[in-house]
């Protein structure tokens, strides 16, 4: 158990830019004796169970295997690789993903950030824990319910994305407040403003016509 320590501790030394040395490490894996307290910016594994608890409960939800599920049905092909399929389920499923994290990450006493820069971060900060045999059941039972390979490793995509479809009516309004009424057209399509094309070429705001009954 010592030496698994100081692998640990090295490797988060490489990737957090942590202090301690190795003979520091050497010295506590020759006492057999564990720290009293989590590596620096460490989750300890109580936490990061803890933490897997909140997005298993999260990813269990009707609402959520709901939408995972339609996602699956439109993608039949999604397991072929290379296939247009693959590619198209990936960015609705990190959709999803990124949906739960907004809720869940910035909760307390975790306080990461609501986006793929807090679920970076909360990866990072389970190096020490993700040995742990509770935590690695942890994250297959994640993987299950997002019905995905057991041992998969979920990563974020290359950048934040400009646009994250919503399906379930979630999408966050910068602009508009919760109480701004939506407005409908003729089409019956809903937004809070339509913009049209004038003879000069630029976009007004127009009222939209009331539809006809």
């Amino acid at each position: 158990m010592g030496q698994g320590l100081s692998g640990a501790k090295s490797k988060i030394a490489g990737v957090l830019g942590g202090k301690g040395s190795e003979a520091e490490s050497d010295a506590a894996a020759a006492s057999g004796c564990k720290p009293a307290v989590p590596l620096e910016g460490q989750y300890s594994v109580k936490e990061a169970l803890e933490l897997q608890k909140a997005l298993k409960a999260a990813f269990a939800e009707d609402s959520f295997q709901k939408l995972l599920k339609l996602a699956q049905d439109r993608h039949p092909k999604r397991g072929i690789r290379g296939h247009a399929d693959q590619t198209a389920f990936t960015s609705q499923l990190q959709g999803l993903l990124l949906h739960v994290y907004r809720r869940v990450l910035p909760q307390k006493p975790w306080c990461l950030q609501p986006n793929w820069d807090g679920y970076r971060e909360m990866m990072m900060r389970m190096t020490a824990a993700s040995e742990d045999p509770r935590v690695l059941q942890g994250r297959e039972d994640i993987n299950r319910l997002l019905g995905l390979p057991r041992h998969t490793i979920i990563q974020p995509p290359a950048a934040e994305p400009v646009f994250v479809e919503t399906p379930d009516g979630s999408g966050n309004q910068l602009l508009f407040g919760a109480s701004t009424p939506m407005l409908v057209d003729a089409d019956g399509d809903y937004a809070h403003e339509f913009w049209e094309e004038n003879k000069a070429g630029q976009l007004v705001l127009v009222t939209p016509p009331v539809a006809v009954g």
